[in-house]
């Protein structure tokens, strides 16, 4: 009766522990159920806003590089008009043949848009581009509508107006941001492509294809709605209507990968730049992401055949505490995840430097914080001089190098509280807090004179490297920190204006 009792005992005991063990293992199935989806989640979101980013960032260097392209071309127009009005003694007769002359020596005769009337007989004299279809009111109605830039001559009788076209400018920009944008590189193969709509109503050639890094042979195809993916789907009708409704949007596809047969999927992030009718796109593969939970997972398996053999060893106590110290691992685990991706975000990898995201999360905090206290840091922009030119003539390498040692030599100059955040492309924000404003030009004129002493060699050639730079901080009658923003870019354009390798400071 006792073995019976005892044999009894035994298999209660194993009955239960193996209860204990299902219990535990469909317990912790749905919690690596709950973790794995958390984690897949997070990843998404960080990648939706990395996407969303390094759009937006294309929209400021179109504005920026927009902006920049005006006013030189104002520059140019202001300069051609005191040449002319140099000549204003000449007779009638000469001055308006000079006035033609010297539009039509021109090299770059697309350059100028030019027209010239007597304003008492209304005859016209000088119209190359024939311009003038009705009265000379109208004419120059038309022609203020599509200069970005203009002047008006006058010489007794004669009138005259010229400056540079928006489309001519324009057509610049959408050139250079071309470049820009086929240069650029990411990783896992992601890469940044352009699209302009034609017929928002959709269909049969809506769209055209203008930029586009992976397939630069397709550059100028146009573009159907009714295109499928590898699965059926309408990427383009789904963007095209997502664009007309909200002016962005993220959406999903299936695509063949370029150098192999294996079908993807993409999240893709698209916005609509309406000046130019521009859908600027940008995707990422989703693969990697079923990589990075597959790695996670089997992780996760290790750990659990570990603990049933635990399980299996000790007593129900220690089953349960086992599952609490997994439980807890896991739980840390997802900690540290989370904590090296949020870190991996916050930095430049090139540079070391804080990134943008990070550094617009940073000015907000420190323009609340003066608001509530008045604690009011020194804010410093910088750029380096002639970086385009370093880049054509020596390599992007070489730029990068040039990028890495400033930051590097300006870090000499921080302290543990400040911060340098890389905005965008060459162009860096200093935040300095605890740094007087008026001592901001000395410490500027400092790290000038470190900068001025690097020494960075391409082969056998000398680089020389200088900056410029701006300093401002926050003011009562800032809105937000795009406030400050706009007067350290003001302060820095200042210093380009003086001759580069100077410091503004605007308060």
């Amino acid at each position: 009766m006792k073995n019976k009792y005892n044999i009894l005992s035994f298999v209660a005991a194993i009955i239960i522990c193996l209860v204990v063990i299902y219990l535990h293992l469909l317990s912790y199935d749905k919690t690596k159920f709950i973790f794995l989806e958390q984690t897949k989640n997070i990843v998404v979101d960080m990648k939706k806003d990395f996407l969303k980013d390094t759009v937006d960032n294309v929209f400021l260097e179109l504005d920026m590089l927009r902006e920049t392209k005006y006013e030189s071309y104002k520059r140019n127009t202001d300069v051609r008009k005191r040449r002319i009005e140099e000549e204003l003694y000449l007779p009638e007769e000469e001055f308006v043949g000079f006035f033609i002359d010297r539009f039509n020596e021109d090299i770059s005769s697309d350059l100028w848009t030019p027209f010239l009337w007597n304003k008492e007989t209304e005859e016209v004299l000088y119209d190359p581009l024939g311009l003038h279809t009705e009265s000379i009111d109208k004419t120059l109605e038309s022609l203020k509508d599509l200069l970005s830039t203009y002047v008006v001559i006058e010489k007794d009788n004669i009138e005259g107006i010229f400056g540079v076209s928006k489309e001519y400018i324009d057509k610049i920009v959408k050139t250079e941001i071309g470049d820009v944008i086929r240069r650029r590189r990411f990783s896992n193969d992601s890469y940044i492509w352009v699209n302009e709509v034609i017929n928002y109503e959709g269909g049969e050639n809506y769209a055209i294809r203008r930029i586009h890094p992976n397939l630069v042979d397709t550059e100028g195809y146009y573009l159907s709605t009714d295109m499928e993916d590898i699965k059926g789907n309408k990427p383009y009708l789904e963007e095209l209507e997502g664009i007309k409704q909200n002016g962005e949007l993220f959406f999903n596809y299936y695509f063949k990968e370029l150098y192999n047969e294996v079908i993807s999927e993409k999240i893709t992030y698209a916005r609509l730049y309406k000046d130019y009718d521009w859908i600027v796109a940008m995707g990422v593969h989703l693969k990697d992401i079923d990589n990075y939970t597959e790695s996670i997972n089997n992780e996760i398996l290790s750990l659990t055949s570990e603990a049933v053999i635990r399980l299996l060893s000790y007593i129900l106590v220690v089953l349960l505490v086992g599952f609490l110290l997994i439980y807890m691992i896991d739980k840390r685990r997802l900690s540290n995840s989370t904590k090296s991706l949020e870190k991996e975000i916050n930095m430049d990898v090139l540079t070391n430097a804080f990134s943008r995201r990070y550094g617009l999360k940073i000015l907000n905090s420190y323009y609340k914080k003066y608001k509530l206290t008045g604690e009011n840091p020194t804010i410093m922009m910088f750029d380096i001089d002639n970086f385009k030119n370093i880049n054509d003539t020596y390599g992007h390498s070489t730029g990068d190098i040039v990028l890495i040692e400033t930051v590097n030599a300006i870090k000499g100059f921080i302290r543990s509280s400040d911060h340098i955040i890389r905005w965008g492309g060459d162009e860096f924000i200093g935040i300095y807090p605890g740094l007087k404003i008026e001592s901001a030009t000395e410490y500027g004129e400092k790290i000038l004179e470190k900068i001025s002493l690097l020494d960075i060699k391409n082969l056998e050639n000398e680089i020389n490297v200088t900056i410029s730079m701006g300093f401002s901080c926050f003011s009562h009658k800032d809105q937000d920190y795009n406030d400050v923003l706009k007067r350290v870019d003001d302060a820095l354009y200042k210093s380009k204006e003086l001759g580069k390798n100077n410091v503004t400071m605007i308060v």
